[in-house]
């Protein structure tokens, strides 16, 4: 069924449809903002906007254009990593000190078809023959393996020391030998710094070799997008890709290259980037798709090469090829760029010569989501994923999209990166996307989830709340912002692309802060009233601050005592609850990279560093006319990444400095008016974070690109302090509690991960949280509530209908009315703490049916709620069509389905809106208007034209 596009905006509270003339995008990559609405559509920013900006993010945090060799060093600072945790690991492991994951271990989706979500995937490889056994490439967390069908996964590259990854290939001769590439395609020129060339394991991922030979004869790709096995001989190993980021700062040295010893030595036979190099089964051919150029083809299994490609316009900065199975004559090339030009060529004689098939192959973001796959018995049939994933059966010249476009009703999330056919199940394969993996065995009618505990999350920033260590929140990349309470499984908390900072109120901690991109030159900053869950964000108002380009894609965000704090060049304060900003810096001469301010007594001392290497202080903050001096001193210049205050002397301040060279870590006693370089024993590479010890201020933790350091001489020395967790993790944040005394970390890859420092001083409180089921008018709910240092005793739950308190682990509650009820627990712990937690039930009453051509008024509803109607249209009616209208300052979102599709959505900036569907097919048509804002007299009217069977062929009956 055909999706017709009718308004942009979001679905529900999460889900986007683009403008009708446009491509449908993702929810993340190629919008201003999803809630933005009235914001930022008119800047031009178009889907390719926030992809580039989150690398340029990426590369000017990390200064990877000025630095020569940043792979080398980070590659260098990662072994010797390697070699001090050897000794150090034990030591924490007897101390009881060792990192454990606190997930995503996949993220929920609410009701959505799709199911749980976890992260961006770039390589998938059944085992032959055993298909219940997978293993999957992540482009930041690693290399995963499934025996169960991804029932669950088990993380097999940990203790390499890299965890991008590009290619994972197994040996056609022996399913045991895996070879993977490293380093990710996507992150974009040296904003992927991480890869370490190829990995070979001959124990089906129990261990991993490099194989980069060494000197003339090395394999120098740090970004390999491609490794293939000859299948006549597993010693021919061919590998390609992107390059590697230099001396210059710039990514160069792309090109293929050829082993004859297993990958103990490397000799470039091509100079071209590639993505896909393709042995036909059996043989010494073998092709290699060069972006930008063509196909070439080898028949001495790589050794020597000719172009294929007569007949094929290669232009783009993508080239994807695909081999059928069943015909090896038979290939597929698919291209992309960033234009969104992509074309679908096709060669039935081995490259001899290429037809064109689709001139317009792809839907959106090309230069970022593009893959193809060809059946296994038919060479006609063949996947291309690019937003979503689509299937033609005439060779490529009628793509049909396999799931809907982005919203409740999606199988399979957008975004696609692999697509991947059965060897032997024709009605088998397996998608990856940015939300992660789904495998269907029945061609694309039903989809399984496989994203499990697979906890590939790739964070900017996370936060702890004040009075309850196990309550974390994150913003990440590609999954928005969500977080955790008792589980390892987090929860959506606000839709957008990527997820940013996030604060929680230390004086009202039920009020939450998350930020998304900027828009229209301001900041989007959130806002919640109730714990951060789902649906309770609003966006704050920007009255006060002065629109400027100084607002980075990351915008600095932070609290302390009721003050909330954001910045450009100028800082600016808010209180929690506040609907104005104030201005109270001067220029700061650059955009701010972090704000650090902290309640101590009356006083709110407070320190901002800039990306531009200053930094600058004010003795109080919170003082109505504050006065901010310039307190850059003798800091050597560098960005500013973090800035940590003595809890209890301001005038002791510490510095982490993003990038390499010099030192990564400087500390002032006297408040910033002289800086002393510290910091022996860290890596030489970017460091992220710090912390002091409350409990300890001589001990300090500092987050890195490879991993954790700590600090017992006040800053001075540093020992490795990443026990437990993966390898040259990339850490980005610090949190850190006194009581209890906990450690939390959030990484740009694997998640979040806490440490427990030392007993606590007190009893902490215990962790309400609880599963919700909603059947009609009937609940159930359980308790999934914890105590960090004890037991749960006693449970009260609140219905939120006057209904009497039930008092046991699960209860069931029938409401008299349908509607939406808040439902609280509170639980209290073995020391007769109690903490309280509320989710809202909402109760939909069943759908009122339609009379065509009437309409239905004075209809109302909650914010978030939504309105539904049915509407039977028979068979032969044409020209269907849904009408709401409102009053003028409220908004409604309308869409409509037939079974589970969605054929039709309207998301204006209104409560009117229209889906018109000139050829609907029969059956009952449902209705949903999403009230995005309170509605008081909203009215709908559902019509169609029923075709006058007497007359229809003149004044013949039928």
């Amino acid at each position: 069924m055909s999706i017709q596009i009718c308004g942009w905006r979001a679905f529900g509270a999460l889900a986007m449809v683009l403008l009708p003339a446009a491509p449908a995008p993702a929810w993340h990559e190629e919008a201003d903002h999803l809630e933005a609405k009235d914001e930022g559509e008119g800047e031009g920013r178009e889907e390719s906007w926030q992809i580039e900006q989150r690398q340029l993010w990426f590369e000017q945090t990390h200064a990877l254009r000025t630095v020569p060799d940043a792979a080398r060093l980070r590659a260098q600072a990662a072994e010797s990593l390697k070699a001090e945790r050897r000794a150090k690991d034990p030591q924490l492991a007897r101390a009881g000190e060792v990192w454990q994951p606190v997930g995503p271990s996949s993220m929920t989706m609410n009701s959505w078809t799709m199911g749980k979500v976890s992260g961006r995937l770039n390589a998938i490889a059944p085992v032959p023959g055993n298909e219940d056994t997978v293993y999957v490439g992540a482009a930041a967390g690693g290399v995963w393996k499934t025996t169960d069908a991804g029932a669950s996964w088990t993380p097999v590259f940990d203790n390499v020391g890299t965890l991008p990854i590009g290619a994972v290939t197994l040996d056609p001769n022996d399913a045991n030998a895996v070879w993977v590439g490293t380093g990710d395609k996507n992150a974009g020129g040296c904003a992927e710094y991480f890869g370490l060339g190829v990995f070979l394991s001959e124990d089906a991922g129990a261990t991993w070799n490099a194989r980069n030979g060494a000197g003339a004869t090395a394999m120098p790709l740090s970004i390999v997008n491609a490794v293939a096995v000859q299948p006549t001989d597993s010693n021919v190993i061919l590998a390609g890709g992107a390059g590697t980021c230099g001396a210059t700062g710039t990514l160069s040295g792309a090109g293929v290259f050829r082993s004859t010893d297993r990958g103990l030595t490397w000799t470039r036979v091509l100079s071209t980037n590639v993505e896909d190099i393709l042995f036909v089964p059996g043989t010494n051919t073998v092709y290699a798709g060069l972006i930008g150029s063509g196909v070439s083809k080898s028949t001495d299994g790589g050794a020597t090469w000719t172009s294929v490609s007569t007949g094929l316009n290669a232009s783009g900065s993508r080239l994807r090829l695909a081999l059928s199975p069943s015909d090896p004559n038979t290939l597929y090339a698919l291209t992309g760029s960033n234009t969104n030009v992509s074309r679908l060529h096709q060669t039935v004689n081995g490259g001899t010569s290429w037809t064109q098939k689709n001139a317009a192959a792809c839907e959106g973001q090309c230069s970022y989501n593009l893959t193809l796959a060809v059946h296994p018995t038919d060479p006609s049939t063949v996947l291309v994923g690019t937003i979503r994933h689509h299937r033609a059966t005439d060779a490529g010249a009628t793509l049909t999209p396999m799931t809907s476009t982005w919203g409740k009703s999606q199988k399979v999330h957008q975004d696609t990166h692999v697509v991947r056919y059965s060897a032997t199940n024709p009605n088998r394969f397996w998608v990856g996307t940015d939300g992660g993996l789904w495998r269907t065995d029945d061609g694309g009618v039903s989809y399984v989830n496989m994203n499990a505990n697979l906890n590939i999350t790739q964070f900017y920033d996370i936060a702890v709340h004040p009075a309850d260590v196990n309550i974390v929140f994150g913003g990440a990349q590609d999954n928005g912002s969500s977080s955790r309470r008792t589980s390892l499984q987090w929860n959506l908390t606000f839709a957008s692309g990527d997820g940013f900072m996030n604060a929680v109120d230390p004086t009202l901690p039920s009020r939450v802060f998350q930020t998304s991109y900027p828009s229209s030159n301001l900041p989007y900053i959130v806002r919640s009233e109730q714990d951060g869950s789902l649906d309770s964000f609003e966006r704050m108002p920007t009255t006060g601050l002065t629109a400027s380009a100084s607002f980075p894609w990351v915008t600095p965000l932070a609290v302390a005592g009721n003050r909330l704090f954001t910045a450009s060049n100028i800082l600016y304060r808010t209180t929690t609850d506040g609907n104005a900003w104030t201005a109270l810096s001067p220029n700061l001469g650059g955009a701010a990279s972090v704000i650090t301010p902290q309640l101590i007594g009356v006083m709110m001392p407070t320190y901002v560093g800039t990306a531009g290497g200053r930094i600058w202080s004010s003795a109080d903050a919170n003082a109505p006319t504050p006065v901010f001096a310039n307190v850059t001193g003798d800091y050597p210049g560098g960005r500013v990444s973090d800035i940590a205050m003595d809890p209890t002397n301001a005038q002791r301040v510490f510095v982490t400095r993003a990038g390499f060279g010099a030192s990564r870590l400087y500390r002032s006693t006297t408040g910033g008016t002289t800086w002393a370089a510290v910091g022996a024993g860290l890596p030489n590479v970017p460091a992220n974070s710090v912390v002091i010890d409350p409990a300890n201020t001589n001990r300090l933790f500092v987050a890195t690109d490879v991993g954790v350091y700590e600090s017992v001489d006040g800053g001075d020395n540093f020992t490795a302090y990443s026990a437990g967790m993966p390898l040259g993790l990339v850490v980005v944040d610090l949190e850190i509690d006194d009581d209890p005394h906990v450690l939390t970390a959030g990484s740009y890859s694997r998640g979040a991960w806490r440490i427990v420092l030392g007993a606590s001083a007190t009893n902490a409180p215990p962790t309400p949280d609880f599963d919700l089921a909603i059947d009609d008018r009937d609940i159930d709910v359980a308790s999934t509530s914890l105590d960090f240092d004890g037991t749960v005793a006693s449970y009260s739950w609140d219905f939120g209908d006057g209904s009497p308190a039930a008092t046991t682990a699960s209860a069931s509650h029938t409401y008299a009315a349908y509607g939406s009820y808040t439902v609280r627990l509170t639980v209290t712990d073995d020391d007769g703490t109690g903490a309280s937690y509320s989710r809202v039930a909402r109760l939909r009453a069943p759908p009122v049916p339609l009379t065509n051509g009437v309409t239905v008024s004075g209809q109302s509803a909650a914010q978030n709620d939504e309105l539904r109607y049915t509407l039977v249209v028979p068979p032969g009616a044409t020209n269907l069509s849904f009408v709401t209208t409102g009053p003028a300052n409220e908004d409604a979102d309308l869409t409509v389905k037939l079974g589970e599709d969605i054929v039709c959505e309207s998301a204006g900036a209104t409560a009117n809106e229209t889906c018109t569907i000139a050829a609907p097919q029969p059956g009952t048509y449902l209705a949903i208007v999403l009230a995005y804002s309170p509605l008081t007299n909203q009215a709908i009217t559902g019509s169609y034209t029923n075709t006058d069977l007497i007359f229809r062929n003149g004044f013949e009956q039928p």
